[in-house]
């Protein structure tokens, strides 16, 4: 685990899942952590040592006016992890109506920019911008997840355009993609039923992952460590992504 002593954090949708997981690691490596969220999640904030702000990345400004504020409270910002998002039971693209696809583009894709298009005035150079795409967008897909995977594919493509844009202040952007995480609220829990079993069968490691094995690429991406590294996709996927694992292979031959 790498230092982020003093460094100031924001992690927008950081009450819950992943972004509360980041938000645990960056205060015990030192940084001072703002969670963002719809709800007022001071209590919580308090729990684990770190600050809140209500935030709403659909409304755009309020997404400029929280990150002003934060700037002006605590300091010019270090870290911005662009962390909100939602997944749904889609159904095929024939299937899923068409507000849905709307929501999820709004809170995913334009939450998304709006944090990339009002966070860098408000950073220090030298900062980093970590987005939470998923392999859905940079990697795989599969039937049932067109509209999670598209506005996941936006997000990582918004950060390479941003990395390039930003790089002058040596702002570096990247994208974290997990797969197959449990403990989200997005997919199953890891309690050894059919479900988990299935995912678990599509990583190489033939297991679903835990939310203490993805936030290390958080810590080394808010880090000193990772100065050269920017427009990239990091995929935490226990191999999902690298090709047809035995674990499938075990599965379709029926063994245990």
């Amino acid at each position: 685990m790498q230092t982020l002593d003093n460094k100031i954090a924001v992690i927008t949708g950081g009450t819950s899942g992943i972004g509360l997981a980041v938000a645990k690691n960056y205060v015990q490596s030192g940084a001072r952590v703002v969670i963002c969220g719809r709800r007022d999640a001071s209590e919580l904030a308090q729990e684990i040592g770190a600050t809140a702000k209500v935030l709403d990345v659909t409304n755009e400004e309020q997404v400029k006016t929280v990150l002003a504020d934060i700037a002006a409270e605590l300091g010019k910002i270090d870290v911005v992890v662009n962390n909100a998002g939602i997944a749904e039971n889609e159904g095929s693209i024939e299937e899923f109506d068409s507000e849905g696809m709307k929501r999820i583009i709004d809170i995913n894709l334009f939450g998304a920019y709006y944090v990339l298009k009002y966070a860098p005035g408000n950073m220090n150079d030298g900062g980093s911008i970590i987005n939470t795409g998923s392999v859905a967008g940079s990697g795989i897909t599969h039937a049932g997840s067109g509209a999670y995977a598209a506005s996941k594919a936006g997000v990582a493509y918004l950060g390479r355009t941003s990395a390039i844009e930003l790089a002058p202040r040596a702002i570096r952007v990247n994208t974290v993609c997990p797969a197959m995480i449990a403990g989200t609220g997005m997919m199953t829990e890891d309690d050894g039923g059919p479900e988990a079993q299935f995912l678990g069968t599509l990583t190489a490691l033939g297991r679903m992952g835990r939310q203490d094995e993805v936030v290390g690429a958080y810590n080394f991406l808010a880090s000193d460590a990772s100065t050269f590294i920017t427009g990239q996709e990091i995929r935490v996927d226990g191999g999902a992504t690298a090709g047809i694992g035995l674990p499938i292979f075990g599965a379709i031959a029926g063994e245990e």
